[in-house]
This record gives structure tokens, sequence and C-alpha cells, in this order.
């Protein structure tokens, strides 16, 4: 009886490990979490030419993964058979998704009581207003077999792996784990300086809605934050509102004029402080 509790708790406590595991291989993703209330479409991944199921089965262990997590706006588009991009970026522009999910069978294989299972799985998500891939990953699951033994008081008789459909769910868990864990990187900034930081990147790449919309979901959180208002100023200024990038500048300086060590975003303007930075942006925007 002991071994059988003994062994329940393991198979518990691995499961419970199991269900916090992210992608192996992630190459890119944002700094903050993706919210629950987000309007996403979810298309039919790639299926190879051996498996040409797959593709659907796959995308539809992810749809319901995110249905099971809390993701309250998510809506499946496996009628699209023509999942190359440029369709599916029109039919999310049609429906306001904000967000599109597709993917990629990149291998496939199932096994018996001789070989293991083993899915292959990446997965891309872009932003619809930006046509930016922002999360980029890649899963693989495999299955092995129980083989057939012979002991000297008992034998055991060979099972088969976990079917591809099992370890599809797996890597669907894994997916979804990653859109709800922060990156260990910025795990010690606070929410609105992720988010600053992602208004910078897209600001950069002069994609200046996206970035005023961040910077504005930073100041939401934390008004007084100099970085946020500073970037806001300087996307207002960009975009010819220079009354409201003036505004922006004053409240900077208001704040932190005491604060000559407040150091500017270092990609912006390195060795000057914050408010000398301000500054030099108001006398421009005041034409002198």
């Amino acid at each position: 009886m002991r071994t059988i509790v003994v062994l329940f708790v393991l198979f518990v406590f691995f499961s419970a490990c199991s269900g916090r595991r992210i992608p192996a291989h992630i190459y890119q993703r944002p700094s903050d979490d993706l919210s629950m209330d987000t309007a996403i479409g979810v298309f039919r991944f790639s299926p190879p030419e051996y498996a040409p199921g797959s593709g659907y089965a796959a995308a539809a262990m992810f749809y319901r993964e995110l249905l099971e997590r809390g993701f309250k706006s998510v809506t499946a588009e496996f009628d699209v058979h023509d999942i190359r991009l440029d369709n599916i970026m029109e039919i999310a522009e049609k429906k306001n998704y904000e967000l599109i999910i597709t993917g990629q069978i990149t291998y496939y294989i199932s096994g018996n009581e001789l070989q293991e299972s083993r899915v292959d799985e990446q997965i891309k998500v872009i932003d619809v207003s930006t046509r930016e891939t922002i999360w980029y990953a890649e899963a693989a699951e495999i299955g092995k077999p129980v083989y057939a033994s012979d002991y000297i008081f008992f034998s055991t008789t060979g099972r088969n792996p976990p079917s591809p459909t099992v370890l599809m769910r797996r890597n669907a868990r894994k997916f979804c784990n990653m859109f709800l864990t922060t990156s260990k990187e910025q795990e010690s900034l606070p929410k609105d300086m992720r988010l600053v930081n992602d208004g910078y990147n897209y600001m950069v790449t002069k994609k200046y809605e996206k970035a005023k919309s961040l910077f504005e979901k930073a100041l939401n959180i934390n008004p007084d934050n100099a970085y946020a208002l500073l970037n806001l100023g300087l996307v207002h200024e960009k975009q010819g509102n220079t009354e409201k990038a003036i505004k922006l500048y004053q409240k900077i300086i208001a704040l932190y004029q005491g604060d000559n060590n407040k150091a500017s975003n270092g990609r912006i303007k390195i060795e000057q402080s914050l408010v000398d930075l301000t500054k030099e942006r108001l006398l421009k925007g005041l034409g002198e």
C-alpha cells in the first residue's frame, strides 16, 4: 500500500511540473503576458505532406487549450484552407482580430511497440495592426513505447507510445504556458516599464500608433513614469502634435527637476539625464 501511495504522489508531482513547461526554443517574444481579453484568430497549422490532417489537429488542440486557460475572445478559423499569410491577414483585418495564431508541423510520426512517437511544432503569433511576428517558438514532444520484459518471477507486456494527438496536446500546453509566463530578463521590471520597453521597440521601427498605445497603458499604471512620458512625447512630436508633446515634457521637468541622476533610455541618448534630454526636446518643441 505504501508503494502505491508513493507512486501516486510522484505521479501528481511530475504531472504538476509538466503543466508548467514551456517550449524549449523561444526565438521571439514580447516582455508582457498575453491579455485574456485579446481578440485572437486561430488558423490551421501547415502539415507535412505525409500527415495532411495533423495541421488541423494541432490547431484544434491549441484552440482548446486557450479556451481552457481562460482566454475569452478566441475564434477558430479552421474552415479556412488557404493559410497563406496574405489571405489570413485579410480575414483577420475584416474580423477585427488583434492577433492571429498560425503554425507548422515540422515532424510527425506515430509510433508502435518498437518505435517512439514524435511531434515537432512551430508557432507564430502575429500582430494584425503591424503584421509583425511577436511570438515565435518551437516545441517537440516524444512518446516512448514500453517494451515487453521477462523477469524471474513475472513478465510485462509491451505498450504502444502515446499517440501524436496526446503529444500535440502537450505542445499546446507548452505554448500556452509561454503566453502566461513573463520572460526571465523582464521578471524584475514592473509592468509599466515592460510596456515602455515594448513601446520603444515599436517606436524605433516607426510604428507610432502601436507605440503610443503601449506608452499610454504604462501611464495608466504609473502616471509619473518619466520614460513613458518622454517616449509618448517623442511619438507626438513625430506625428506633429507639438502641444501634446510640450505638456508631457513639462510634466517630466516638474516631477524630476531635482533628479539629475535619472538616466535616459540608454538607446535614446547615453550620458544625458532624462530631465536634460526633456529640456532639449522642449526647447525644440517651442521653436527655440
